[in-house]
């Protein structure tokens, strides 16, 4: 599949990069690493890549603003996107246009929305499912495509420390780091932090709780967000993983209250929290989940199932 995917690019003169809403560094950085791998080896292509994007991406993405006439007979190359309600684009009927649609991701299949796709959920990031296409294929790898990927590896893997982490991620990071990458650069895009983030991370690690069963979890209502300037609550959800450092907890939960929903972000290496997040309609990997519920107040729901389930989740 991955030859079809180049003959497609190379037979195609209008591409567009999607990716998924609410993004990431394994999102931004598989898409941006899409982007200059094809400029670095096909030539005479317009690119165009949609369509939000938060500030703390800006250190490595663009965006265009994107139109029903750029998709028309274009080839549509979507990554890290297992649901289609999820593709970030402003208009779906647009997709309709395509020439192509081609799925590149990690995630467990759950929508069927392309025409071809590479999906493998062994690879605990996007960015390393690329990195392998990349390093196989006789085309130009760049320096420049490999920040890109870096920035995915380690946040997907939470800085290798997952237990889908295998010696394939190590040996890609390997090639990633060949390219003389400016590994600093990567986690001072990832890991900087403003005063008032840096509070907030304070005002988390002094007032999380811990269940029963051993599953730490912070509830994080607007009006903490907003004592802390908090202008993006999804780069507060991402860092879940503060609490995965606490002896003897068995899995860990950010309850994050946006403008309409509340997002749940599930982490473990004990317990399987993808079935957690499906049973809160939501989904994701064993060890790392998300999902979405209606009221802050139902986080008390979703801690009694982890409690009462928790035995049967363990892996």
């Amino acid at each position: 599949m991955t030859n079809k995917l180049f003959e497609l690019i190379k037979n195609t003169s209008k591409i567009v990069l999607l990716r998924h809403i609410s993004p990431d560094f394994d999102a931004i950085g598989s898409q941006m690493s899409l982007y200059q791998f094809i400029h670095d080896n096909f030539e005479n292509k317009t690119i165009k890549l949609g369509t939000s994007l938060p500030d703390e991406y800006k250190c490595i993405g663009i965006v265009d603003d994107l139109s029903e006439k750029d998709f028309e007979d274009a080839l549509v190359i979507i990554t890290d996107t297992a649901t289609f309600a999820r593709i970030d684009i402003p208009n779906f009927d647009w997709l309709k246009k395509a020439k192509t649609i081609f799925k590149i991701d990690h995630h467990v299949n759950v929508d069927k929305y392309a025409d071809f796709e590479i999906v493998e959920p062994s690879f605990p990031a996007t960015c390393e499912l690329l990195t392998k296409i990349y390093d196989e294929s006789n085309l130009h790898f760049s320096q420049k495509t490999a920040f890109y990927l870096y920035h995915g590896l380690v946040t997907d893997t939470d800085r290798f420390m997952y237990r889908n982490v295998s010696q394939n991620t190590f040996a890609m990071a390997k090639v990633l780091l060949e390219k003389g990458i400016n590994i600093h650069q990567v986690y001072k895009n990832i890991y900087s932090l403003t005063d008032d983030e840096m509070k907030l991370k304070g005002y988390i690690l002094s007032n999380f709780l811990v269940s029963a069963k051993k599953v730490a979890y912070i509830v994080l209502e607007k009006n903490i967000l907003d004592k802390y300037n908090v202008k993006n609550p999804d780069k507060v959800a991402l860092w879940v993983n503060m609490l995965g450092d606490i002896k003897d907890i068995k899995a860990w939960v950010f309850f994050v209250q946006k403008e309409d929903h509340v997002r749940v972000e599930f982490r473990s290496n004990q317990v399987n929290v993808r079935i957690v997040a499906e049973s809160f309609n939501g989904g994701g990997h064993i060890s790392a989940s998300g999902a979405k519920i209606r009221a802050i107040e139902d986080h008390n729901e979703v801690i009694l199932y982890f409690d009462k389930n928790i035995d049967k989740l363990a892996l």
